[in-house]
C-alpha cells in the first residue's frame, strides 16, 4: 500500500505499551518505504484515548488491551464501534476468556500476552492485505434502475437485500431502506459475485460483514435486527463462522 495507518496504542502498563510500540514500529520501519511510519497514538487509559478519537483524529488500526482499570479494551471498542470506526481492531490480553466478546465487537485479531514477534508481525501483515482489498471493495457497487429513477448503491453500504412481494428492499448499514419494484434477480448475481453476500433465505441476502452474531435460527446484524435463516439455507451459518475466524486470528 502506498499509505501508512495511523495506529492507536492502548494499554495500561507502561512497559506493554512500549514493548508493542517498538514492535509495530519494527515492523514497518522494516519495510522500504519513502514516507515516515504513520503516527503511532500511545494511551494508558480508554477515557485518554476516546477523547483522542472523538477530537476527529484518524484511526486505521486499534491495539487494545483488554483488561484495564476504569475502561476495558472491550468497552472502548464498543465506544468507538458506535461511533462508526470501521478500521481494524487487535484485542492483545492475559486470558483468552474474552474471545467471544472480542469478536462481537469485530476484532480482526485476538493475542495473548506475552505477543511474539512473529506473531504480531503476521496479523499486521493481513491487516495491509485486507485493507488493500477493502480500497478495491470501497468501489464496488450494485446499479438499480426503475421508470422514475437510478440508484447506484455501494455493496459495503447494504446490510441486506430482501423481497417482499413483488418489492425488492435493499436494507443500507445506516438503516435507511431503498424499495425498487423489481425481482431479486435484479441483482442477485452481482451480489452473490461478492464473496461477503450469502443467501440466508429464499428471499433475502445478507452482507456477512454486517452479521454480529448468529442466535438460532436467525442472524443478528450489527445493528441489533435480526433476519430469518431458512432450513434450506443452513450452511448460511458455517459460512459465517468461517468468515469470522478468517478476520480473526484465533487463540493459541
Amino acid at each position: 500500500m502506498s499509505d501508512l495507518p495511523e495506529i492507536l496504542l492502548l494499554d495500561d502498563d507502561p512497559r506493554e505499551l512500549d514493548k508493542i510500540s517498538r514492535l509495530v514500529f519494527t515492523y514497518y520501519a522494516g519495510k522500504e518505504r519513502k514516507q515516515p511510519l504513520g503516527n503511532l497514538h500511545l494511551f494508558r487509559s480508554g477515557s485518554a484515548a476516546l477523547e483522542f478519537f472523538l477530537s476527529g483524529a484518524a484511526v486505521d488500526i486499534a491495539v487494545l488491551d483488554i483488561i484495564m482499570p476504569e475502561m476495558s479494551g472491550i468497552q472502548f471498542a464498543e465506544k468507538i464501534r458506535d461511533k462508526g470506526y470501521r478500521g481494524h481492531i487487535i484485542f492483545l490480553t492475559s486470558s483468552n476468556d474474552f474471545a467471544s466478546e472480542s469478536f462481537m465487537v469485530g476484532a480482526f485479531s485476538y493475542l495473548l500476552k506475552p505477543v511474539q514477534k512473529e506473531r504480531l508481525f503476521n496479523v499486521l501483515l493481513r491487516i495491509e492485505e485486507d485493507r488493500t482489498r477493502k480500497q478495491s471493495e470501497d468501489s464496488m457497487s450494485v446499479f438499480v434502475q426503475t421508470r422514475q429513477y437510478s440508484q447506484n448503491i455501494l455493496l459495503r453500504d447494504i446490510a441486506y437485500a430482501e423481497i417482499m412481494g413483488r418489492k425488492l428492499f435493499i436494507h443500507l448499514v445506516n438503516k435507511e431502506i431503498v424499495s425498487f419494484n423489481k425481482p431479486m434477480k435484479e441483482i442477485a448475481p452481482q451480489l452473490l459475485a461478492d464473496g461477503r453476500f450469502s443467501h440466508c433465505h429464499n428471499s433475502i441476502i445478507v452482507n456477512i460483514e454486517h452479521v454480529g452474531s448468529i442466535k438460532g435460527n436467525d442472524a443478528v446484524m450489527k445493528d441489533g435486527s435480526a433476519v430469518p435463516i431458512s432450513r434450506r439455507f443452513s450452511e448460511f451459518k458455517s459460512r459465517y463462522i468461517s468468515w469470522s475466524l478468517h478476520k480473526t486470528d484465533g487463540v493459541k
